[in-house]
């Protein structure tokens, strides 16, 4: 460790704790400083987004005990193009004392070991491991050792291979580090060679992760498939699924449909969802969008949230459910599960594939049946096919629906709901009240995410057969905010929402006043540091019980919470 101890001065003292600690972090270091020099210790979440300015990163940060990740700019002369996302895991134990492991726990465990939490299959593992070794001091050889009795493991070792056993048999194996690391986007696989990723902060990165062989490849992805319940196969070679911790996985399975290799790709969803006030701290909205949408989610207006793929829509669909009152009754469909809702009385529920037309269960299914279960809303993961038809009948008898479709603008939306496969008359469209529109956007060289127009939609001109609509908040690209039109401005809060309250038209001021109280509530939230998505759920739940403007009393004194 010459290098590290030159160095030791100026090293963070939590760093010089974990190399300590992990004798395999100095090593690798030892090696990488003398090629990008040595990174910057920080902990998981003392990450933040100012380190996007950074053009040469070089930072490492811990995902887990004992498992760390490494972010830097490679040495001039690599020809790829990518930073580089080092993971770096504990050594891994002899192959042979792996395979006996193996074959023991395979013999001791049954039936009755089957469990569905993770935490539980990892203690169980954990549990029938300490039967089958036993500890001893020094180095173990395993050639000639045949598994009968208790297998010996150095204590050196030991933790390695308790390490290496949960990752392999409860996590996903080589991409158990992925789904540790809370500022992950998406997981990429296009085949041979190394897994890319989305950083949060950092954006694409090229991992230290391959896959050398197809074998390996498809080897990996049979076995994962298998154990989250759908198997893909040459007969099956698409397969859609949600993994144990809520991620979205997608494969495409054999050579014949990708030329590369089978690939996959998992996109990361957080246990926790970014809450309303969060998107506002990052400038996706402003406080009086989160306003405008709390009074028409209030109201039960219907809505879809529009953008491109990776724009977000997902994300901001969860953050502005919470608007929803908190005693509605809410149903949601999907393919896979994205949405999270705090409501008390969320029914949630899923397609399913079998392959057999009369055993699947199609989101078609979900929403009929959805009719017949008395909703105050209904929430669909996304709409693009036959299932809009229902759901613009849903919004016709007055349940109210929210979800996510792919449109990049007002009249993108209007084709693709007007157009094959879906076909809803245009005589329909005012039946969704508003589209927010969300796309991936560059501001001052940043690559982030922006609500770029928030429409209302009035109705149908059978003179000019096309759609009335309202951009009633547009973003200015040039300042990098949000204009709202202005009082007068908004069909719905004046037509709609002003009449379910009682207010006439000759106070119509109030309805914007309210709106005003609203984004002043929503900005306070945001200078507390209230960021967290069932911290902000509670403040709205009280806003509901106490009314909005006693709530921002509550909330300026510090007594709401």
């Amino acid at each position: 460790m010459q290098v590290l101890k030159q160095t030791a001065v100026q090293l963070d003292p939590r760093l010089q704790q974990n190399i300590k600690r992990y004798p395999y972090l100095g090593g690798y270091l030892k090696e990488i400083v003398r090629s990008v020099g040595m990174p910057i210790f920080y902990d998981t979440y003392e990450l933040n987004y100012n380190l996007k300015k950074e053009k040469n990163v070089n930072v490492l940060y811990p995902v887990s005990n004992g498992v760390f990740v490494h972010v830097y700019m490679p040495p001039t002369g690599t020809v790829s193009g990518y930073r580089k996302y080092a993971v770096i895991e504990p050594p891994r134990p002899d192959p042979r004392l792996l395979e006996l492991i193996d074959r023991r726990l395979a013999e001791m465990l049954t039936e009755e070991d089957a469990a569905d939490d993770a935490e539980m299959k990892r203690k169980i593992l954990l549990d029938k491991l300490s039967r089958v070794i036993r500890v001893v001091s020094g180095g173990v050889s395993y050639r000639g050792v045949n598994g009968k009795g208790r297998i010996p493991v150095s204590a050196g070792e030991l933790d390695y291979l308790r390490y290496y056993v949960v990752r392999d048999k409860v996590g996903l194996g080589i991409l158990e580090p992925f789904l540790l690391d809370p500022w992950l986007e998406d997981i990429t696989c296009k085949g041979l060679g190394f897994v890319y990723i989305v950083h949060k902060i950092f954006g694409p990165l090229e991992t230290n992760i391959e896959f050398k062989t197809r074998e390996e490849l498809d080897v990996f992805l049979v076995r994962l498939s298998e154990r989250i319940g759908k198997p893909v196969s040459h007969a099956r070679a698409i397969v859609d699924a949600t993994l144990p911790d809520g991620s979205r996985l997608n494969v495409v399975f054999g050579e014949d449909v990708s030329l590369h290799g089978s690939n996959f790709t998992i996109r990361k969803f957080s246990k926790v969802p970014a809450a309303v006030t969060q998107l506002i701290s990052w400038g996706t909205m402003d406080e009086y969008i989160a306003a405008y949408l709390w009074l028409l989610l209030n109201h039960s207006m219907s809505g879809f949230v529009c953008g491109e793929t990776a724009s977000g829509k997902t994300t901001t669909l969860n953050a502005i459910s919470i608007f929803i009152p908190p005693t509605h009754k809410i149903i949601t469909i999907e393919d896979t599960a994205e949405v999270q809702l705090p409501h008390p009385n969320w029914v949630r529920e899923l397609t399913r594939d079998t392959g057999v037309k009369e055993s699947s269960i199609t989101m078609f299914d979900l929403l009929r049946a959805a009719l017949r279960q008395r909703p105050n809303y209904i929430i669909v993961g996304e709409i693009r096919g036959q299932e809009a038809a229902i759901a613009f009948q849903a919004m016709q008898t007055g349940h109210p629906v929210l979800s996510t479709f792919h449109a990049a603008n007002v009249q993108s939306l209007i084709q693709r709901l007007s157009g094959d496969p879906i076909r809803i008359p245009k005589t329909f469209m005012d039946n969704l009240n508003f589209a927010v529109f969300q796309n991936a956007v560059w501001v001052k060289g940043l690559m982030v995410r922006r609500i770029t127009s928030i429409n209302e939609i009035v109705g149908y001109d059978p003179k000019s057969d096309s759609i009335i609509y309202f951009p009633v908040f547009v973003w200015d690209p040039v300042r990098d905010t949000f204009i709202f039109r202005g009082r007068g401005a908004s069909h719905l809060l004046e037509n709609k929402i002003a009449p379910m309250k009682g207010v006439s038209r000759i106070n119509m001021n109030k309805i914007y006043e309210e709106l005003h109280t609203r984004a002043s509530f929503m900005r306070e939230l945001v200078n507390r540091k209230i960021l967290n998505y069932f911290d902000v759920w509670k403040a709205v739940v009280k806003a509901y019980e106490l009314g909005v403007e006693r709530a921002l009393e509550k909330l300026q004194k510090g007594t709401l919470l």
